[in-house]
């Protein structure tokens, strides 16, 4: 019960800290941070968890433009056993059931946690100096999940022990409704799902628009990670493109300059896209992060590519690329762990203010603790409710859930939030709020609003409505044996080329 508990805090607390924290901490980011990673003076002091490390025989250095902290002394501040190998050159650091170990002089490194053994890169490799190990600061640190920052003015690196802070607000607290939750929403990651979908969105951007998109959507899931659907889109673009035209040609195009033909080109495309729209076919797996899907019309055909054929995308490697780790991302929506969670989640967030930051973590994951708490539901009817609020640096958030109940169990949920942002003073951060409405009825008939207005650059609403019914139906993963299929990063090369050319 207590590990379900960590699970599901951790969840709402990434939900909240990327709704109503981060903001906070992302408008201060605004300007480039250094990370301990960067040149730093000789005087480097570390703090964790909102205390200062004493070194007593070897202090912090910086090597290859990347901060060096004493071995032993930081993974005993952490809690973990230490321990160096002569003959292999090893450290090795253990806390609980992880165990880190890295070689001098190597920029390979094992992480075992549990059973499991993974081999991890470093780009800088620990050394020896005066007797004493030195390794990395964010490798170490990451590797029993601490968030890592660093405080320029006052030459700190910033250690946060996520699971520490989360397992001393959780002992505060007991959670037996979000407990009930999570097992009515288990009966959505297991069996077959047939689901349909409707949806409608509208986009002004800068000013000019609106775009729209109205559709439907229907398929089956299975265990909340396959999924095979097909869906219909319709798009009227003209205004939006219309307003880029202005933007671009700011009226200076002369009498008879535009192409006829391309023009007509053009209407019709976007004549087909209002009334027709663009029929598409979704198969995939998140496990493998392999996706397929074809698009119908002559939208490839006007790409070059053959009717029929399918586009595949490989998830895992799109995170890669974008420097995050796609099957921690995976197992962390599928299992709520809260050393995954958090770690994703501070990861975001910026902590660059030793006198402010672990204070700030503290009693934000401490405010949301509570709200999720059992003494924050409120009895409404046969329903219970909770509210929580944020205020700060001009940043706000409300957040209201209400499990709708039969009985002694959860039939289903009800969701709204609210943030907003003040314009700052000097301009450099617009005023923009958010509002969203997610819930599921106990007919598992969903439904889910979304509008965002960021002053003048961004006004855009989406609309959505749905079903969920059990099935013995199974989804189709790949595509037809013997269809055409091209991926998505060889597709990109090839528009890329033919821009060049």
């Amino acid at each position: 019960m207590i590990r379900l508990s960590h699970r599901i805090l951790a969840a709402a607390t990434a939900l909240t800290v990327l709704s109503a924290g981060a903001p906070a901490l992302a408008a201060e980011a605004a300007k480039p941070a250094a990370q301990p990673e960067a040149a730093a003076p000789a005087a480097i002091s570390v703090q964790l968890d909102g205390e200062n490390l004493t070194f007593t025989d070897a202090a912090p250095q910086v090597q290859e433009e990347r901060t060096f902290l004493p071995f032993r002394a930081v993974f005993e501040a952490m809690g973990a056993v230490v321990d160096y190998d002569a003959e292999t050159n090893q450290v090795s650091a253990t806390r609980d059931d992880t165990t880190v170990v890295m070689t001098l002089g190597s920029t390979e490194a094992t992480v075992t946690t549990g059973d499991t053994t993974a081999t991890l890169a470093m780009d800088v490799a620990p050394y020896a100096a005066e007797n004493r190990t030195y390794v990395p600061v964010r490798f170490a640190a990451q590797a029993f999940g601490c968030a890592v920052g660093w405080d320029q003015d006052d030459s700190t690196v910033i250690l946060v022990d996520t699971q520490k802070l989360l397992d001393e607000v959780m002992a505060d607290y007991t959670f037996t409704y979000l407990e009930k939750y999570a097992a009515y929403n288990e009966q959505f990651s297991t069996g077959n799902w047939a689901m349909t979908m409707d949806f409608d969105a509208a986009l002004t951007l800068l000013g000019m628009g609106p775009a729209t998109v109205e559709g439907a959507m229907e398929g089956v899931t299975a265990g909340a990670a396959q999924m095979e659907a097909s869906m219909n889109l319709k798009m009227d673009l003209k205004a939006l493109v219309d307003g880029f035209v202005g933007l671009v040609t700011d009226g200076t195009e002369a009498e008879g300059a535009v192409d006829e033909t391309a023009q007509a080109e053009a209407d019709a495309l976007l004549e087909a896209l209002k009334t027709d729209g663009i029929d598409m076919e979704f198969r995939g797996d998140l496990e493998d992060g392999l996706f397929y899907f074809l698009l119908s019309g002559d939208l490839l055909a006007d790409a070059g590519i053959p009717a029929d054929t399918w586009i595949s995308m490989d998830l895992g490697s799109m995170y890669e690329q974008m420097g995050m780790d796609y099957t921690a991302l995976l197992d962390a929506s599928k299992t709520m762990d809260a050393d995954v969670l958090l770690q994703i989640m501070l990861s975001s967030v910026t902590l660059d203010d030793k006198d402010s930051d672990y204070a700030f973590l503290s009693a934000l994951v401490d405010g949301v603790a509570k709200f999720l708490s059992d003494e924050s539901f409120e009895r409404d009817g046969g329903n219970y409710t909770t509210s929580y609020t944020f205020a700060q640096d001009g940043v706000t958030a409300a957040v209201s859930f209400t499990l709708l109940m039969d009985g002694d169990a959860v039939v289903g949920y009800d969701m709204t939030m609210d943030f907003g942002i003040e314009a700052s003073a000097d301009g450099t951060v617009a005023a923009s709020s958010v509002s969203m409405q997610a819930g599921m009825d106990a007919d598992n008939n969903m439904s889910a609003t979304m509008t965002m207005d960021m002053d003048s650059l961004l006004d855009m609403s989406i609309n959505m409505t749905g079903s969920y019914a059990a099935t013995e139906e199974t989804p189709e993963l790949t595509p037809p044996e013997g269809a055409a299929v091209i991926s998505y990063e060889e597709l990109l090369a090839d528009a890329a080329s033919e821009a060049a050319a």
